[in-house]
């Protein structure tokens, strides 16, 4: 009599183990890359609102020290109040206007806001690293206003760059870890199957 084929269950069933399996291992890959990728933009958020709260102290120390001058008319104190202050390597200039919005007092080698934006000629966009703070000054009346350009990777490179180094080691090591994870499974796979197997009869 021969023999009845064996069903082929056992096989089918095997191979869609080793496809859910992989298809799981996929999903949690593409899950800890989106992490990833979400921790690295949360800390840029992070990093963004570190130079807005920098930028807005380096106005309100500039703007306190500017509103005493103003509000006694020294004008030559004002100066040289101004030009102290952008011998600071995050300023790029400073401006003091008066309240219909004139120049009173700036410091040395400052450009236009069409200079700032490329919209001159011959001239490129830095609005991206060059970001100027703006605020009133008055006491019990409006003295005039006071705008502060300041270098913005002067206080974020190197926090970005400290933060791209971080993610990308960490992106390092779950690829070593899903590495690891298949050669050990490959391993227990291998040895569970030379453990378990049944010796020849005789």
């Amino acid at each position: 009599m021969s023999q009845p084929e064996q069903p082929l269950y056992p096989k089918l069933s095997s191979i869609y183990n080793k496809i859910m399996q992989l298809a799981i291992a996929i999903f949690f890959i593409v899950l800890l890359m989106n992490l990833s990728l979400f921790s690295q933009q949360q800390s840029q958020h992070g990093i963004e609102q570190n130079f807005d709260y920098a930028g807005r102290q380096y106005l309100s120390q500039a703007s306190a020290g500017i509103q005493v001058l103003l509000a006694r008319e020294k004008d030559k104190e004002l100066q040289a109040y101004i030009d102290s202050l952008s011998q600071t390597e995050i300023i790029k200039e400073i401006l003091v206007y008066d309240p219909s919005g004139q120049v009173l007092v700036s410091s040395s080698g400052i450009g236009t806001v069409k200079d700032l934006y490329g919209i001159s000629l011959n001239k490129l966009n830095l609005s991206k690293d060059f970001i100027p703070f703006a605020q009133e000054i008055r006491t019990n009346k409006l003295l005039g206003y006071v705008r502060i350009t300041l270098e913005k990777p002067y206080l974020t490179e190197q926090l970005s760059k400290t933060s791209n180094e971080q993610h990308q080691l960490t992106r390092l090591m779950m690829i070593i870890a899903v590495g690891v994870g298949f050669l050990l499974t490959r391993g227990f796979s291998r040895f569970s199957r030379q453990g378990f197997r049944l010796a020849p009869s005789k």
